[in-house]
């Protein structure tokens, strides 16, 4: 009994120590910074769920170590890289990779329970508190996950799917609402995420950015090569073609003639193009009265033989708009395909 009383003391005593060690040393409050010329926001989820070759946490914290690299070559005090990361066994974070004392160093300014990042609302959560202590004149979004384009996240023919979390998908015009919240169109968003370079996506997200950037294909397994292309991220003049150049060029010279992809690496090349958000709706616009001057309702289903097809799934959903076009006018040196093709390049 004594025993038993003298572990019960101590048990209390340690408690009560704790109990004043977590008064003393709650974490500071983040404050605000002052406003820089922009504020690029990473928003990463590797916790994908299903099967092991599913999972993209170990890719993405590489990703992770790479923007840090990266970080040491821009002028930190015009700018502010913050991250949201959710990972696989661990909690979401934000944090911000800073400048100091000539080091990088990752500081966590929050830490969230356990949510969905793909839900809008949870998103915009994460989008005011960016904005809130790292205002900018400028903003740019880059994101990192598994996505299917504009295929259906649901039988709803009207949704369309990015990112993956635990088998959950978003649809693009909740991920556009999201994206809303930011003051103005962002300057940039990086889709470091397979096929979200699609005319419909791109159409989507018209209003949200200036510039779309991304790939029509699948990507390779690690994504950009943040260690050059986190220096583009805040660059002044040609900043979305300077981040798909500094991408591209990475894989370039990685390529070799004949390599084929495998699951080690996936690494044989890379497909990434930049996209005028402003130029769509002319091209929506142009595109349109094609489709009601060529297609036929009652015609059924549209012949896509000879046109290059962009994903592997069973959706049959991404095809080179300029070669569909090209094959309802049924000849690419007629009037109205060449004024189609002059708002497509656009």
């Amino acid at each position: 009994m004594k025993k038993i009383e003298i572990v019960l003391m101590l048990l209390s005593t340690m408690f009560l120590i704790t109990s004043c060690r977590s008064d003393n040393d709650e974490p500071t409050v983040p404050k605000p910074r002052e406003e820089v010329n922009r504020t690029v926001l990473v928003y990463m989820i590797g916790d994908n769920g299903g099967s092991y070759n599913n999972e993209l946490s170990s890719l993405l914290l590489q990703n992770f170590k790479d923007m840090k690299t990266g970080m040491a070559d821009v002028n930190y005090s015009e700018c502010n890289l913050v991250i949201y990361s959710e990972q696989r066994n661990d909690l979401p974070h934000l944090i911000s990779l800073k400048q100091k004392d000539g080091v990088v160093i990752a500081d966590t300014l929050f830490t969230f329970p356990e949510q969905n990042p793909l839900d809008k609302a949870v998103l915009s959560t994460v989008i005011k508190k960016t904005l809130n202590y790292f205002p900018a004149e400028s903003y740019g979004f880059v994101f990192l996950s598994h996505s299917s384009s504009w295929i259906p996240a649901s039988k709803d023919a009207n949704s369309r799917a990015i990112g993956q979390y635990r088998l959950t998908e978003m649809n693009i015009p909740d991920f556009r609402e999201a994206l809303l919240t930011f003051p103005k169109p962002l300057k940039f968003i990086l889709f470091d995420s397979c096929n979200m370079q699609s005319v419909e996506v791109a159409y989507e997200l018209r209003d949200c950015a200036e510039y779309l950037i991304g790939s029509p294909t699948e990507i390779p397994g690690p994504g950009a090569p943040y260690t050059t292309v986190v220096h583009e991220l805040f660059t002044k003049e040609n900043t979305a073609i300077n981040i798909a150049s500094a991408y591209f060029k990475y894989y370039q010279d990685l390529y070799k003639p004949m390599r084929l992809p495998s699951d080690y690496d996936w690494c044989a090349g890379v497909a990434m193009s930049v996209v005028k958000s402003d130029a769509l709706e002319n091209l929506a616009i142009k595109t349109k009265s094609l489709l009601l001057k060529y297609i036929q309702k009652e015609s059924g289903s549209i012949d896509v033989t000879g046109i290059q097809r962009y994903d592997w799934s069973s959706y049959y959903a991404n095809y080179d708009l300029n070669g569909f076009i090209k094959s309802i006018v049924d000849d690419a040196d007629n009037d109205d395909y060449n004024s189609w093709r002059i708002a497509f390049d656009n």
